[in-house]
């Protein structure tokens, strides 16, 4: 195979604003504090881990406006957790105990987070002490069925990143819909559209939660952060990583140019059916619908730019290296036009589904069926 670094990152179309929140710094300089009480900062490879993958900006991109200020702080906490839990149990290699220890431990980690009132013991490890003090301070600033859909989303990223897992040590080849469907789940988009809900002053009703239209728009943006992360992280990956550029290379025989490039236009069909969908949706939406997609779409926009400047990406020493650009100086990375006009569905099952809710959708709609 070709080398994977062997490429030229095409521009990212998302004509969507993007801001910083004013929270972001105190609340990440709060976290590392809160992780070092823990011990979880002790080893110098996990602080440089830390440092290097700016968990708090990339928050503060994701959720510029946050309704509730001290949600925002406990869940940036959590998402410190999420990044030690993706890079220490899921790197896309079984651990030295197998699969069998990686799923043991993702099913501690569960247990913890779905259980009130857990009693920590001294055989429980600092990750636990940490994840059992982050769950409690969430269940008193938030409602217990916001806590529960975290709880279930984050069940739902460790289901998916054990398929992958499995995926890319099993027998059989992906194919690009089997990849999709997995990769909606691991890479926790549907984890990053609750903590931008849990946000938010009200919460979202369940029906508007499973309604067809809603679901679409949500997962569609999902996958748009997944196929984003893809690109943006490609560089420094194996050429044997969980990746839709590699997917394509396998299945289409194409070069690393020709699969960044089908894949990048693969995203921006799916960022055209959000941007309408969402568009639709936010016609007559009630407050939480409406907190929600507004800023959805911003941190499509603030992932893409965390992805491009963040340490964990580039490369750069995050003490050693430039300082983040601004938002606004990245202008060469954006792109005025999608790389594709092409108004059909992806010919994949997993998610073709969605383009069905064009027309369909609008909030005030979704209001009234409830």
């Amino acid at each position: 195979m070709e080398n994977s670094r062997e490429f030229v990152l095409p521009p990212f179309y998302c004509p969507l604003p993007a801001a910083c929140g004013p929270l972001a710094e105190a609340a990440g300089a709060e976290a590392v504090q809160w992780m070092a009480s823990h011990g979880l900062c002790d080893d110098p490879a996990t602080l440089a881990r830390i440092r290097e993958a700016e968990v708090h900006r990339l928050m503060g991109l994701m959720i510029p406006q946050p309704e509730d200020e001290e949600v925002f702080r406990t869940l940036t906490c959590f998402a410190h957790l999420v990044l030690l839990a993706e890079d220490l149990l899921f790197d896309g290699s079984p651990s030295a105990g197998g699969f069998g220890a990686i799923i043991e431990q993702a099913g501690r980690v569960m247990r913890v987070m779905e259980s009130p009132g857990y009693r920590v013991s001294g055989a429980d490890d600092p990750y636990t002490l940490a994840l059992v003090d982050v769950m409690t301070r969430l269940r008193k600033a938030s409602s217990p069925g916001r806590v529960g859909r975290l709880t279930h989303e984050m069940r739902r990223c460790f289901a998916g990143a054990v398929r992958g897992i499995s995926a890319l040590h099993g027998p059989d080849p992906l194919t690009e819909d089997r990849y999709l469907s997995i990769r909606l789940d691991d890479v926790a988009g549907h984890l990053t559209v609750v903590l931008i809900e849990m946000c938010g002053s009200e919460p979202l009703p369940d029906d508007t939660w499973q309604s067809p239209a809603v679901l679409a728009c949500l997962e569609s943006a999902g996958m748009v952060g997944a196929l984003d992360n893809d690109l943006f992280s490609y560089r420094k990956e194996s050429v044997h990583d969980l990746n839709l550029i590699n997917v394509l290379r396998a299945t289409r025989g194409l070069s690393v140019q020709q699969a960044v490039d089908e894949t990048m236009k693969v995203r921006d069909r799916v960022m055209r059916l959000f941007l309408g969908l969402r568009e639709e949706l936010l016609a007559g939406a009630p407050a939480p619908l409406r907190y929600l997609l507004e800023q959805l779409g911003q941190a499509l926009r603030g992932h893409v730019e965390w992805g491009l400047t963040a340490p964990r990406h580039t490369g750069a020493s995050a003490e050693n290296g430039a300082a983040v650009r601004p938002i606004g100086s990245l202008s060469g990375c954006w792109a005025d036009q999608p790389s594709s006009d092409d108004p059909d569905p992806l010919p994949c099952p997993s998610v073709s589904w969605w383009w069905d809710q064009a027309g369909q959708a609008s909030g005030r709609a979704v209001t009234q069926e409830q």
